[in-house]
């Protein structure tokens, strides 16, 4: 069938759709296909990470000496708070989760790990995963502090494999020569 289809959304409301040029948003209504929309589109009939994405995720059997940290490591101090290795904080613009909260509105003075601190500006960026949707490829980035104003990457994979965050992630870089990290 060619032209617009008129869909009902989760509300019962119609909402036009333009047919083949994506998937049911979270309300029902057609995400398209579009070059402003970069972590929301794909081929028709695929199936959008960003969309219905879990409120968190997590490293499947983190604690917290999980991973090594970089020989320059900065140690942690009293009074910082040690990372749970939960990705807390979904950003839907960019399709990416962060430890972004760990540092936020805590109390806390920084986020910890293995008694080293973890980096939380850009670049190289606080603790993400997130899903390129030109490759469709997902990404997973861990980042350590080694100085007052630098960081860099402790851990970082990617998968291309299956519909959502959660799956193994093989390394690509990284101090840490742990070969796989696994999202749940």
């Amino acid at each position: 069938m060619a032209g617009n289809l008129l869909q009902l959304n989760s509300a019962g409301q119609l909402v036009l759709a333009a047919s083949g040029e994506g998937s049911p948003g979270t309300a029902g209504a057609i995400v398209l296909q579009s070059a402003a929309q970069g972590c929301c589109c794909g081929s028709a009939g695929y199936t959008n990470p960003c969309t219905n994405a879990p409120t968190s995720l997590a490293i499947v059997n983190y604690t917290d000496t999980y991973f090594t940290p970089c020989a320059d490591a900065t140690p942690s101090v009293g009074g910082d708070c040690v990372w749970d290795g939960v990705f807390d904080y979904f950003n839907p613009q960019t399709c990416a989760y962060s430890n972004r909260y760990c540092f936020d509105g805590n109390g806390c003075f920084d986020c910890s790990y293995n008694g080293h601190r973890m980096w939380e500006f850009e670049p190289p960026g606080v603790s993400s995963v997130w899903y390129n949707a030109t490759s469709k490829t997902f990404f997973l980035q861990i980042t350590g502090q080694n100085g007052q104003n630098s960081g860099e990457i402790v851990w970082q994979g990617s998968k291309a494999t299956g519909p959502g965050f959660s799956g193994t992630y093989t390394r690509t870089g990284g101090c840490d020569p742990r070969a796989t990290v696994e999202i749940g």
